[in-house]
């Protein structure tokens, strides 16, 4: 095998690196990848590969002195709303400019152990839509089909991974965007407990909603990343107290009863091959011994609602609101009409929304209860971009039917590519735990992958 055709997951990577291939070499490859793809609408900025190599061959240097660097000769992008310092953050409006001092700690944490970071990806502006389309030209295309949708808003971050151009990538989710565009393109994405990961140096859409996601070609590879980022910031005061101390490893996958939505409550929208890979997918379950119970999706549909449809949209004014008064002009149509939505609530109207939401976390956690997780396909469907362009609001909403309820009930979740569908489209499926058992979903959907 060439350089040149290098798998670039973890596995390949270090294998490479015990054959004798250099870190340099390594982080040089994925550069000139990334690079062949600027026009693609992947990146919105590059490190400039001077850089890079510079810093891989002094992440050498220390390693060959004895440093510990589990990360030697991996690449990784970043969402454009993560800072990095020397890189201006956009969140891919070019009018809303951010030159941050420092890095976000996650990022600082992962070049700590030696990757190198290759450039920034490009996303649905603002953080605000679930399949990509919302962003300057060249639109990101899906890594599978560039026909389709590759998912948002985390757009870039996935398809980079999807297309081998870094090892891993980092993300924001708020509604799922860290695990539509994993779904989209046939990858795993890791969207951790809310507040288990530092959100410094995030631009952040909600304070209350957001975390940083992993996006990686298996479930040990994103979970390595994120056992390295997680841990308790006293400077973000979201950060959970136990961040350091709860699970620190996958748990063993034995046979476990999982929740499913009832089928009869369950839209796919009109598409049968979803539909029969969702149920294909459950059957790999079956076979490995699990159970399922079945429970009423109305509750996680109503929670769902409330990350575009309530008062909570305000918040995203919080970030936003300076740009969308002065240069109104400079946003996508669509994300300036979700986030304006924002100003036709009351604090009134914002107090009962967190009222709401909170029965309703009681409510569905009693309906989990007993169970190891939740299983949903993590997508209902997937729309070719000309699709999306033609109705975008209503379509957008529907990629979120199954991921928009996660962080407003305070859950963790990771997707991964499940049972092909019969057109050649990825499917996946979605494991969704209590807060704090990441460890729990990661080892059920590592088991369910590698069936």
């Amino acid at each position: 095998m060439t350089l040149a055709s290098l798998p670039l997951d973890f596995a390949s990577v270090r294998a490479a690196r015990r054959d004798g291939v250099a870190a340099i070499d390594l982080v040089a490859e994925s550069c000139r990848r990334a690079r062949a793809c600027a026009g693609d609408g992947i990146f919105t900025a590059l490190v400039p590969t001077e850089e890079a190599l510079a810093r891989a061959e002094a992440l050498q240097a220390r390693a060959e002195a004895g440093a510990a660097l589990p990360l030697l000769g991996l690449t990784f992008s970043v969402k454009d709303n993560l800072h990095v310092a020397g890189m201006e953050t956009t969140c891919n409006c070019p009018a809303f400019s951010i030159h941050p001092a420092e890095s976000a700690p996650a990022i600082s944490r992962l070049e700590q152990a030696g990757a190198v970071l290759v450039g920034k990806n490009t996303m649905d502006q603002f953080a605000t839509g679930l399949n990509g389309t919302r962003s300057p030209e060249p639109l990101c295309r899906n890594a599978v089909d560039p026909a389709y949708i590759p998912g948002g808003s985390s757009s870039g971050s996935a398809v980079a991974v999807a297309r081998d151009l870094v090892a891993f990538s980092l993300g924001s989710d708020t509604g799922g965007s860290g695990r539509v565009p994993a779904a989209c393109n046939g990858i795993v994405g890791l969207k951790p407990t809310l507040g288990l990961v530092s959100t410094r140096g995030l631009v952040l859409n909600s304070r209350i909603l957001d975390c940083i996601p992993v996006f990686a070609k298996t479930c040990p590879d994103a979970w390595e990343v994120l056992d390295l980022i997680r841990g308790h910031d006293p400077q973000d005061p979201y950060s959970r107290p136990d961040a350091d101390a709860i699970a620190r490893g996958p748990a063993p996958a034995a046979p476990a009863l999982l929740a499913v939505f009832r089928p009869d409550d369950m839209p796919f929208f009109g598409d049968e091959r979803a539909r029969a890979s969702y149920e294909a997918n459950l059957a790999t379950l079956t076979r490995q011994g699990h159970r399922f119970r079945e429970v009423p999706f109305a509750p996680f549909a109503e929670a769902g609602r409330f990350v575009f449809q309530s008062a909570l949209v305000a918040e995203r004014l919080v970030e936003y609101g300076a740009i969308l008064a002065e240069r109104p002009e400079a946003i996508h149509p669509a994300v300036r009409s979700a986030i304006a939505a924002g100003t036709t609530y009351s604090a009134r109207d914002a107090f009962e929304a967190l009222y709401a939401l909170q029965a309703l976390k009681r409510q569905t956690y009693a309906e989990l209860e007993g169970t190891a997780a939740l299983v949903v396909p993590t997508v209902p469907t997937i729309f070719t971009i000309e699709a999306m362009l033609a109705e975008p609001m209503a379509r957008n909403t529907a990629m979120g039917t199954y991921t928009y309820f996660v962080n407003p009930l305070d859950l963790c979740a990771i997707t991964v590519p499940g049972q092909p569908r019969s057109d050649g489209l990825p499917s996946a499926l979605c494991f969704v735990g209590r807060p704090g058992d990441d460890h729990l979903v990661a080892a059920l959907a590592d088991a369910f992958a590698t069936a």
